[in-house]
């Protein structure tokens, strides 16, 4: 067999026919697949791409949507969202949130873009309103509430999730005006008084808190003592409070109406177990201001309007007093009488608060309270009664001749002193017979005794046996 030689130049051609051939393979295999990649496969978002708060890098759109959909998810779970006030939180239900996940992840562009969200209103409002603070919704700011709770649901927040509702009341920024007034008339001095209005002028009663006049003199280092000085203060600050919408705690009243009260407008304060407070319910803040014009009391509530107006109506029943008689041995009879008291009328008032919209309807009448004054009863004393009785004749009816009256008006002279049935009547100097005295025995039964006796009788009395 011819033996080959080698040939350099073919050797040559062969190897660069095969390499250029694995260069076309790989180059192909890689054009092919980019190709692929970019008819067939997904787009992937790049580095760094966000939607909200959620990373969402490296991922195609439908993996997007699953990421931003989980993270949504566990913030519902373990980040609860509240509305606050004062001391006062209701928590935010997650269906609050209305997210638009797909549609946030087609908007894609960018490194930061925005979960879209919008919201349930109607779950708000029912949030807000389980707060039960009277007349918030009037003086909230709806719309301002909203944009902050859409921007809550974009940024997903961890921190910060307790939203005080106070930031969103029209209230703020607003000017202040006396809201209510009340005038009580001063009984006499009121030095105690004064010293009082002086250390409670400008107190504040805070959104939410109460007010007790007893603890409130005591915080200005003052002393509440048991005066009429306190309730004349109690009373004006009443009167002025139910012309709002604050809330009465306790309150209370005395058995009878004060001259300087009118029905319906006391307020009876005793430091030792009675006191005067209410509650603010409001989301501002109001102040009370006092002033003495002359020989009256004037208290003021001052801050921002309220969401409605008040008036106070007072249904009245009298109940007129009853005479009650007591007898007195002094007076002469019956018909005789003296008034020991006169009486007074009693009182039951109903008291109302009824507010008006501005429209001047009425929206909502609400009873405050019932009070009672009982009537003071009428008292007079008169004499015990005497039966009639007839009047005696004073003529002697034997001669006709007219004798001496009778001494006594119940029982006439007796013309014969030893009748068994006449009364014993003392004796009288200078009239004949008065001092004669009927016997103790009746004569008239002794004598038919004796017509009745026999001699056994006789003998048995005297101790003899009979025969």
């Amino acid at each position: 067999m011819a033996k080959r030689e080698f040939n350099p130049k073919s050797f040559l051609m062969i190897f660069v026919s095969i390499s250029l051939a694995s260069l076309f393979l790989f180059f192909s295999s890689v054009f092919v697949t980019d190709v692929y990649s970019n008819i067939f496969e997904e787009e992937r978002f790049g580095k760094g791409v966000r939607v909200g708060s959620i990373l969402v890098e490296d991922a195609t759109k439908q993996e997007a949507e699953s990421i931003v959909k989980e993270e949504i998810s566990e913030w519902q779970n373990q980040y609860p969202v509240y509305l606050s006030y004062n001391e006062q939180k209701v928590q935010l239900s997650p269906d609050t949130w209305l997210f638009q996940v797909e549609e946030s992840v087609q908007k894609i562009s960018g490194n930061s873009n925005k979960l879209l969200v919008e919201l349930d209103k109607e779950s708000v409002k029912s949030s807000v309103f389980k707060l039960n603070v009277t007349g918030l919704e009037e003086l909230l700011d709806e719309e301002m509430l909203y944009a902050h709770l859409k921007q809550v649901g974009a940024k997903l927040p961890t921190s910060n999730l307790e939203i005080n509702i106070n930031e969103f009341l029209t209230t703020f920024g607003q000017a202040e005006e006396v809201v209510s007034q009340s005038t009580v008339k001063l009984p006499g001095e009121h030095v105690l008084l004064a010293d009082w209005i002086k250390g409670l002028h400008g107190y504040e009663i805070k959104p939410g808190s109460s007010f007790s006049l007893i603890h409130a003199i005591e915080e200005v280092s003052l002393t509440a003592q048991d005066s009429i000085d306190l309730n004349v203060l109690a009373s004006g600050i009443y009167t002025a409070v139910q012309k709002t919408n604050f809330t009465i705690v306790e309150r209370h009243t005395s058995r009878e109406l004060p001259e300087y009260a009118e029905l319906g407008f006391e307020a009876f304060v005793k430091p030792a177990d009675m006191d005067f407070s209410f509650q603010n319910p409001n989301a501002a803040p109001y102040k009370l201001e006092f002033l003495i014009d002359k020989d009256h009391l004037v208290v003021s509530i001052v801050g921002v309007p309220l969401p409605f107006t008040y008036k106070v109506k007072v249904d009245k029943q009298v109940f007129k007093p009853k005479t009650i008689i007591r007898f007195n041995e002094q007076l002469a009879s019956f018909l005789s009488s003296v008034v020991v008291d006169g009486g007074s009328e009693g009182y039951l008032a109903a008291v109302y608060r009824e507010s008006f919209g501005s429209g001047g309807e009425v929206v909502e009448s609400i009873k405050l309270s019932e009070d009672f004054y009982p009537p003071k009863h009428r008292i007079e004393e008169r004499g015990y009664p005497v039966e009639d009785k007839e009047v005696p004749d004073t003529t002697n009816p034997e001669n006709g001749i007219p004798v001496m009256p009778y001494p006594y008006p119940v029982y006439p002279y007796p013309a014969n002193p030893f009748d068994p049935n006449a009364p014993v009547i003392p004796g009288i100097p200078g009239i004949p017979g008065a001092d004669a005295q009927p016997p103790t025995e009746n004569v008239k039964d002794n004598k038919v005794e004796e017509k009745k006796k026999t001699p056994s009788d006789d003998e048995k009395e005297s101790g003899g046996e009979a025969k």
